[in-house]
């Protein structure tokens, strides 16, 4: 089974459940941005009073699609993610007609429509900004991890140190993700279609992790010296207070511990 026969079923499927009014292809599918690798991404409507009760049959609906090797709910949300014996993927949003206003037809592809709700899309939406209360945790996280580099070394932790080291070179890349400006910025494995050039470049050549010391090192400090500029460029546009005391604190054990002074951001 293809994507396109995966995706046929999953309409067909779908239609055949009165309490399901539409059903659309979101992300990449939608964007007209999908690759080979692109999971099919699927948004529906049903009235808010059939949601759970539809959410409950889902397990039941799903294996009238295709048989699964995985089929779960995303937490509390009304989100299923699913993959096939093919490993083709596909992720289902349970919506409601109260949502439609806020939806576009650039992120929306309609699959089927029983009650006209695609004449209530949006034709688009305003590119995303940056989001403060998103920029102060990124910033105030960072350097909590950052500050724990003196432990690490302390104890000759290398192996944790190259988990810390990841975890500050994650938050760089969503730290870049959040200065992207546009409508929709997809998935997690969407990543050099997104950034500039310059930026894809910068993640790139960071140094590789390994666990040592000096690898340990030059990772905390390479990944430091690109967040905290941005980060900081980004409060400022965002109106976020920069958190000053924690930043002078971090500087000055690092500096103590260690002997590393880092670039004034």
């Amino acid at each position: 089974m293809d994507r396109e026969v995966l995706i046929q079923r999953v309409s067909d499927q779908l239609q055949a459940d009165d309490r399901i009014r539409g059903a659309w292809l979101s992300g990449s599918l939608a964007r007209g941005t999908a690759d080979e690798f692109s999971d099919v991404d699927v948004w529906l409507v049903v009235a808010e009073s059939e949601r759970e009760a539809l959410i409950k049959d889902w397990p039941t609906i799903c294996d009238a699609i295709t048989p699964t090797v995985l089929n779960q709910r995303v937490g509390s949300l009304p989100i299923f993610n699913a993959i096939t014996p093919q490993w083709h993927r596909f992720d289902v949003v349970f919506g409601t007609p109260e949502e439609i206003p806020y939806r576009t037809r650039t992120t929306l592809k309609v699959l089927f429509d029983k009650d006209g709700l695609d004449d209530r899309l949006q034709d688009s939406g305003q590119p995303l900004a940056p989001d403060p209360a998103r920029i102060r945790a990124l910033v105030t996280e960072f350097f909590r991890v950052l500050g724990l580099l003196p432990v690490a070394i302390g104890r000759g932790e290398y192996v944790l140190g190259v988990s810390g080291a990841g975890l500050l070179r994650t938050m760089l890349i969503q730290l870049m993700l959040e200065d992207v400006a546009v409508e929709d910025r997809g998935g997690a494995l969407h990543l050099s279609p997104l950034l500039p050039p310059e930026r894809m470049r910068l993640l790139t050549e960071l140094p590789a992790m390994s666990a040592d010391r000096d690898s340990v090192v030059a990772v905390h400090v390479a990944c430091a010296e690109a967040f905290l500029p941005l980060g900081r460029e980004l409060a400022e546009r965002t109106g976020v207070e920069w958190p000053t005391a924690l930043d002078e604190a971090c500087r000055a054990r690092l500096n103590r511990d260690l002997g590393i002074s880092l670039a004034d951001s």
